[in-house]
């Protein structure tokens, strides 16, 4: 199968998460469903359909700041448009992606991302944060479901949490979670279940025994390197 690849940059990202109210936290790098409206502002859909399979790396340690902002024209306050409500809002600094993608569409999405074009303008979640997709590259290469992986296996970037079955001790590593994504976006802003993810903060390759998955969704692996690592796709 064909595997696209392409990275993402920006001076600054913000992935809201939806149990913040009067503080705006960040989810530490692009969620499932941000992702896939990337993908559909590209190709200047409305939504991104529900096919293919995306998978992310980190080319770079997360780093947050977090800053006092003034949201002004908050219309349905009695207080009026003018309104000035400093608000807590927490950004990832200098994000870096590498962002993987095997679908229908992948031969066309290719070749608008190779020729540094977008219907929509694409970001990181918030308009401010502007980010244009860099094209790596399109090749053929080996993806596998979470059934047909001989453990243990060798992955590196952003790993889904419910088709790790054990890590496999391996050197140094330092891992952290992101729980509590979305994880399908549906029609009139409604979404459905979440997904939690595991990662090496370093983006150092590691070990894990892989278990047969039911939701939220199927785990593949694809095959990026002659270094016999691989990246899940989600």
């Amino acid at each position: 199968m064909k595997l696209l690849i392409f990275d993402l940059h920006a001076a600054l990202a913000h992935f809201r998460r939806p149990d913040t109210t009067s503080t705006h936290a960040t989810y530490p790098f692009i969620p499932r469903t941000a992702l896939r409206g990337l993908l559909a502002s590209i190709m200047g859909l409305d939504m991104w359909p529900e096919e293919g399979w995306t998978g992310l790396e980190l080319l770079k340690p997360v780093k947050t700041r977090v800053q006092q902002l003034a949201l002004l024209g908050k219309g349905f306050l009695e207080s009026g448009t003018m309104f000035n409500r400093p608000t807590t809002v927490e950004f990832v600094i200098n994000p870096a992606y590498r962002v993987y993608y095997t679908g229908m569409m992948v031969e066309e999405l290719a070749e608008r991302i190779e020729g540094r074009q977008a219907t929509y303008h694409t970001y990181l979640g918030s308009a401010f944060a502007l980010s244009v997709p860099e094209f790596v590259r399109l090749f053929d290469t080996e993806i596998v479901s979470s059934q047909d992986v001989f453990d243990p296996v060798s992955v590196k970037g952003v790993v889904p949490a419910h088709c790790i079955k054990n890590f496999v001790p391996e050197g140094r590593r330092r891992f952290a979670r992101a729980g509590g994504m979305v994880y399908r976006a549906l029609p009139a802003r409604r979404f459905q279940g979440s997904i939690n993810f595991i990662y090496e903060a370093f983006n150092q390759p590691f070990r894990i025994e892989v278990q047969e998955v039911k939701d939220p969704g199927p785990v593949y692996f694809a095959k990026v390197d002659e270094s016999l690592s691989y990246v899940a796709l989600w």
